[in-house]
């Protein structure tokens, strides 16, 4: 389990985090949520090791790290085929199947659809069996059909696979529908670690978080998050 301990982050003299200590539960999907400017992208930046931290240690990382942005660039036209094929000569049939990769495995990347593509590019991480799989904001610019197709097939594939993965969402709904666990960034730089069933019902805390006043509604089939 990935653990950071009384971790602190100081950038151009301003304090992003301080003393911040929580574990990464294996073998589960988290979601890393909160307002904009608290500082998620630069909390993954500092677990992937892009980053040291001011004080404080990230123990237990693990090796295999695999990281997808909600920006990913080639700098050549390949194929998907190729694409996946960069760090394994050998395809993964189970990724290729799941993410309905199979019909397109011989289009070049700028031939696709953003959403076509966000699905290679998960594709592509998923064939480095990774031990840890970091997605910051990896469904920002899909539309409605390919945010769900997208969090839908990571789901199957990380509860066949095992795989921890943690995931940056701005969608609260999707956040928890899709996830196990929340990590929730506040404006004050404190993270507060929870299961999602137990984080969904905290809405005066995520509330506070957010400046925005919400609401749990019943609907036919669940329970959504909106403002009040």
């Amino acid at each position: 389990m990935l653990d950071i301990n009384h971790l602190s982050f100081n950038r151009d003299n301003h304090q992003l985090f301080d003393d911040l200590s929580v574990q990464l539960p294996d073998h589960q999907i988290t979601a890393l949520i909160g307002p904009n400017g608290v500082g998620k992208s630069t909390l993954i930046q500092l677990l992937t090791g892009e980053l040291l931290p001011t004080t404080g240690t990230i123990q237990n990382r693990p090796q295999r790290i695999a990281l997808l942005s909600q920006h990913n660039q080639l700098f050549e036209p390949l194929t998907v085929r190729e694409l996946l094929t960069l760090a394994d000569d050998k395809l993964d049939q189970e990724v290729i199947k799941t993410l309905q990769l199979d019909t397109l495995l011989d289009k070049e990347m700028p031939a696709l659809s953003g959403g076509q593509q966000q699905l290679a590019w998960l594709g592509f991480v998923l064939q480095q069996q990774p031990d840890l799989l970091i997605l910051d904001e990896p469904t920002t610019f899909l539309d409605l059909h390919f945010q769900e197709l997208f969090l839908k097939t990571l789901q199957q594939l990380q509860e066949k696979r095992q795989t921890t993965v943690l995931m940056v969402l701005h969608d609260l709904n999707q956040a928890f529908r899709y996830s196990q666990h929340i990590w929730l960034l506040q404006p004050t730089g404190e993270l507060v670690s929870a299961p999602a069933v137990q984080m969904h019902n905290q809405v005066d805390l995520l509330s506070n978080a957010f400046n925005t006043p919400l609401q749990l509604i019943q609907t036919a089939d669940q329970v959504i998050l909106q403002p009040k």
